[in-house]
């Protein structure tokens, strides 16, 4: 009897002593990875019993890149890094004070042991010349709010003029995902999302940005999830908005970037209280049609002749008809696994179309909901129900949404509609994500310093003063 209480006593102190162990603080490792050697910083942070967490790398030039996914139980641990597109999973040694598994990305798996330092190391990662810098002439609130219909949590940042207000406010909405708030890409990353905020919220504007789903603070499956739900978590936060004292009811509405142009329009179809809109890269036109024209741009970008090109459109094809007409979900990641280990692959620069090389990713990504709704996406009834005021620009050198194509049915469906308060805009120079470029190759991004065309950021602000008639 003795025994079996001491036994007891033994595997409950055992218990208590996993359950008052620390995540929160910086673990250092290096990882081998396809011969490349890299420094790996996690920092995990315990806020309100939730463990949060982000990924830094002095060598790759990356600063805090959120973490997704964390589960913790003892001694086990996995977590996701959906903007690296990788995962890690193992174990945590208590003792020795180690994280010991795995980096996963698709087919490729190396060691990477952490090790938890008694004080954060000091990175050297320098931000764009362009990327904002505090101190800052405005107000910041780190906020959340929740999609009710699914009870997704969004996590974002509010950055308001100093003063009572009440100010207009922008919603925006990212590029197809996965994103943070602030829209990051590239080694030095670029925060094209800060900037734009950072730039309306000087000239008197309230701008919140979030994390999309499963990126950093929010929780959801972007993969799992739809346009539509997209839609619903932007008009959460249009109502989190018009709570807020300091900013106007009135006057809140969306600002997108290729994605984002379906998000806003769609929500604006639902809430006839949506003061504006400009769309960033819009599409209007459906969603198959953007993809094929989409390829035959990336094709050529990437030296293609006609004859190639026409192959790369038929594979499309053939990927919309697997997704179209199979509802079993298993049976349409064996088709497709079919038609991608089977398909000719041309002679070009895969990184050029902006998927992942390896097939397994491949199927995730066109079996799931997220690209099957897109491909028969149709943005024409949501175009052809706003009225409010309407700013649709485009850059020339965008390969991934066709410029003339789409602004013209953007207008039409907006004339449609009876907007009489709508401009459409070609910008020469800029590529998809708004940089001022001679070339749309989004091999190209990382090397031009600039994140968001100056002269992009100054039309967009004009035009909203002058729209919701602020004072100069």
């Amino acid at each position: 009897m003795k025994k079996t209480f001491l036994l007891t006593l033994l595997l409950f102190a055992q218990h208590l002593s996993a359950q008052k162990f620390d995540m929160a603080g910086s673990w250092l490792g290096s990882l081998d990875f396809s011969g490349r050697t890299m420094d790996i910083l996690i920092t995990f942070e315990q806020t309100e019993g939730k463990l949060t967490g982000n990924l830094s790398s002095e060598k790759q030039q990356l600063k805090d890149i959120g973490i997704s996914n964390i589960q913790l139980s003892l001694p086990n641990l996995k977590f996701d890094i959906p903007l690296a597109g990788g995962k890690w999973t193992g174990t945590v040694n208590q003792k020795e004070g180690r994280l010991e598994g795995n980096w996963i990305q698709g087919p490729y798996k190396a060691t990477l042991n952490l090790v938890k330092q008694q004080v954060k190391p000091q990175l050297r990662i320098k931000d764009r010349s362009q990327t904002p810098q505090a101190p800052f002439p405005y107000d910041i609130e780190e906020v959340s709010f929740i999609n009710q219909r699914d009870e997704t949590i969004l996590a974002g940042t509010l950055t308001l003029p100093k003063g009572t207000g009440p100010f207009p406010a922008a919603i925006l909405l990212t590029v197809a995902g996965p994103n943070d708030r602030d829209q990051s890409h590239g080694s030095p990353q670029h925060k094209p999302f800060l900037v734009l905020a950072d730039h309306l919220t000087r000239q008197g504007f309230a701008v919140l940005r979030a994390d999309d789903r499963g990126i950093g603070g929010s929780t959801g499956d972007l993969f799992q999830s739809t346009i539509e739900d997209f839609a619903h978590d932007a008009l959460a936060g249009f109502e989190l908005l018009k709570q807020h004292q300091r900013i106007d009811p009135e006057q809140i509405g969306f600002i997108g970037n290729s994605e984002g142009t379906l998000v806003g329009p769609m929500a604006a179809a639902i809430n006839k209280e949506t003061a504006f809109i400009v769309t960033l890269g819009g599409m209007g036109i459906p969603g198959a049609e953007v993809i094929l024209d989409q390829v035959r741009a990336i094709g050529q970008l990437g030296g293609l002749d006609e004859t190639e090109v026409a192959k790369l459109r038929a594979h499309s094809q053939e990927l919309f008809g697997v997704i179209r007409n199979e509802l079993d979900s298993k049976k349409v990641a064996q088709k497709l696994r079919i038609l991608l280990e089977n398909s000719e692959k041309p002679d070009m620069d895969e990184r050029l179309f902006l998927v992942p090389k390896s097939i397994e990713e491949q199927i995730k990504i066109f079996s799931s909901p997220w690209y099957r709704y897109q491909v028969d996406f149709d943005p024409a009834p949501f175009l052809q129900s706003i009225t409010c005021p309407f700013l649709a620009l485009h850059g020339s050198q965008d390969p991934f949404v066709a410029p003339d194509k789409n602004l013209a049915a953007i207008a039409a469906h907006l004339r449609k509609a009876g907007n009489q308060q709508y401009a459409t805009m070609l910008l020469p120079g800029l590529n998809h994500v708004f940089q001022d470029a001679t070339s749309g190759s989004p091999l190209l991004y990382n090397e031009n310093e600039i994140s968001f065309s100056p002269r992009a950021l100054t039309l967009i602000s004009s035009w909203l003063k002058v729209s919701l008639k602020m004072k100069p």
